[in-house]
């Protein structure tokens, strides 16, 4: 709801802040005094385009500022949070400036946006119908929306059914266009998983075998030095030399020494058990140096063999891991991937079936929601026209088209739901949004807001000019259609009517006049809010044209007390009805 508006260098505006209340607010005033410059202006902080060319001659800039209660409007709160704006107490304040450059400036609760999301909020702040194009109910993805409404709770279970039904449906034809995904190339992966597979499975891989086949290589290209260090150890130890005496025949002579001793000095016990323990080390020692000896020959392969078979090890390495655990690890990896592939025929084939189910139980409630749709269609219809005739628009004829495509399995059924109408004899019903005039516009809108009630969560309209062509009874029943929709339930609407008719000034729960003055050499829009002399003396002006009589005056007076007692009256209907 429009709290309060300012605006700064906006075309003829100098300087205008006006306070919005709820319920009806009226703007009046001479033909040309700038009625709808201010409505312009509003655009702009919706989010329209804006022209640099509307900025007041002599200034550089332009700036357009709305503060909104939006304390009731949930979706549009969280919408807000999306964009970061925080939130605070229900208010939205917006801001747009736009500079003689043509550079636009958007804040949001004093955050920057861009204008696209200060447009996006604004779809849901107002909805303002002439000529402007800022209509949420002339945009044809409404029209569905507004006819399972209409229906009522029929449409609405099979919507959710539907709805379900859809959201199984996109997730198996997800699964399935995976499984589809380039034939061609599921082909080749599954050569090439094929090949891989058999390719390390040949191999025969053991896990730690590089690593002692490595050793083995070590070994082989070492082989001569390797032989002739160990037989000289063995040497050593043994002395199988005639000029060396051996390392355990030295040892077996320090035994016999050192036994002899400890014979004598009992200290030297412990020394012979060390000497012991030696000697029996370094023979057992030179029994294992002489085994190597008998067994290299035997135990090592062929250098070539080995060689051979770390080649192929390196090759697997360069291709599939670092090292044998991840070439293992990585196929059986790709043995399940194969199996998947292996098995795609056979998933794709459970996938069509359950699709083929589910497809089948959609079409059915897509069909009752249709026949449903079709109803309720002839039932729209029918209160359309009827409000249309109340409003002076006798000849009009209104079309719910609905188009069912089996072909689709969209969230809200298979249905494509346009409003048409036709306001003059003779001319084929066309979309909402093409009728030829903003007054007609208007009516249409009124007429539907007026079916809908309290459907629409849009807590704002404004009407701009909407008494184009009509007059006597029919401007009592757009007045009173006007004043009805500020008390539709549950929480009421905020309406902002320019109009050129006494019977809607007359309905007002805040009286605007707007007026030109001349400011030196320059020209100032200003916004009066009229009190109760001010509303009599604006409906004699308006009666009576630049001449007010007695007898305008009287009436005036006349307008506002049948206003008062019909809004009395209809708010106490409201209040019956809501208790």
């Amino acid at each position: 709801m429009l709290r309060n508006l300012v605006v700064k260098n906006y075309a003829l505006i100098d300087h205008l802040a006006v306070d919005f209340n709820q319920g009806l607010n009226v703007i009046t005033g001479e033909t040309g005094a700038g009625k709808s410059i201010v409505i312009d202006a509003l655009t702009l902080v919706l989010g329209n385009r804006g022209n640099k060319n509307n900025i007041r001659q002599g200034e550089n800039k332009m700036t357009v500022q709305g503060l909104f209660d939006i304390s009731e409007q949930k979706k549009l709160i969280e919408k807000c949070e999306t964009f970061g704006v925080p939130i605070e107490e229900g208010q939205l304040v917006l801001t747009r400036e736009l500079d003689d450059h043509g550079r636009n400036v958007c804040r949001a609760n004093g955050l920057i946006i861009t204008v696209s999301q200060l447009k996006n909020i604004g779809d849901d702040l107002m909805d303002i119908h002439g000529q402007h194009e800022h209509q949420s109910l002339f945009k044809r993805e409404n029209h569905r929306q507004l006819l399972d409404a209409f229906g009522g709770e029929s449409n609405a279970k099979y919507r959710e059914q539907i709805a379900a039904y859809a959201k199984v449906i996109k997730e198996i034809r997800s699964q399935i266009d995976e499984l589809k995904i380039n034939e061609r190339e599921l082909e080749r992966e599954k050569e090439n998983l094929q090949f891989e597979i058999a390719e390390i499975e040949s191999a025969g891989l053991e896990t730690g075998e590089d690593d002692r086949l490595a050793e083995e290589k070590k070994i082989l290209e070492n082989k001569e030095r390797l032989f002739s260090n160990v037989s000289r150890a063995y040497e050593l130890l043994q002395g199988e030399t005639i000029d060396q005496n051996s390392i355990l025949d030295a040892m077996g002579m320090l035994q016999e020494n050192i036994s002899e001793t400890a014979k004598i000095d009992s200290s030297f016990e412990e020394k012979l058990e060390r000497i012991n323990g030696l000697f029996s080390e370094v023979e057992s020692l030179s029994f294992e140096i002489r085994s190597y000896l008998d067994d290299i020959e035997y135990n090592l392969g062929d250098l070539d063999e080995i060689e051979a078979r770390l080649g192929i090890i390196d090759k697997l390495k360069r291709k599939y891991g670092t090292d044998i655990s991840e070439i293992l690890a990585y196929a059986d990896d790709i043995k399940n991937r194969l199996k998947g592939l292996l098995n795609r025929d056979e998933n794709l084939q459970s996938y069509y079936q359950e699709l083929s189910k589910l497809q089948e139980k959609y079409q059915k409630v897509s069909q009752l929601l249709y026949d449903l749709r079709v109803k309720s269609g002839k039932s729209l219809k029918k209160a359309l026209e009827k409000e249309l005739r109340e409003l002076a628009m006798e000849k009009v004829q209104v079309e719910i088209s609905i188009e069912h495509d089996i072909g689709r399995f969209a969230s809200n059924g298979q249905d494509t739901v346009e409003f048409l109408i036709s306001v003059n004899p003779g001319q084929p019903p066309k979309p909402l949004g093409k009728v030829a005039s903003g007054g007609e516009i208007s009516r249409i809108m009124l007429s539907i807001k007026s079916i809908f009630g309290g459907l629409d969560a849009i807590e704002t309209m404004v009407f701009d000019e909407i008494d184009t062509g009509i007059s006597g009874r029919t401007a009592q029943v757009v007045a009173e259609k006007i004043q009805a929709l500020t008390v539709t339930p549950p929480n009421g609407r905020q309406i902002i009517c320019i109009t050129h008719l006494p019977q809607i000034a007359a309905m007002a729960d805040q009286h605007f006049m707007v007026e030109k003055r001349n400011v030196g050499d320059t020209v100032d829009v200003q916004f009066v809010s009229l009190d109760e002399k001010g509303k009599k003396e604006e409906l004699s002006r308006m009666l009576g044209g630049a001449e007010v009589t007695q007898k305008t005056w009287d009436h005036a007076q006349e307008m506002l007390e049948l206003s008062q007692k019909a809004k009395k009256t209809k708010k106490m209907k409201e209040n019956k009805i809501l208790s």
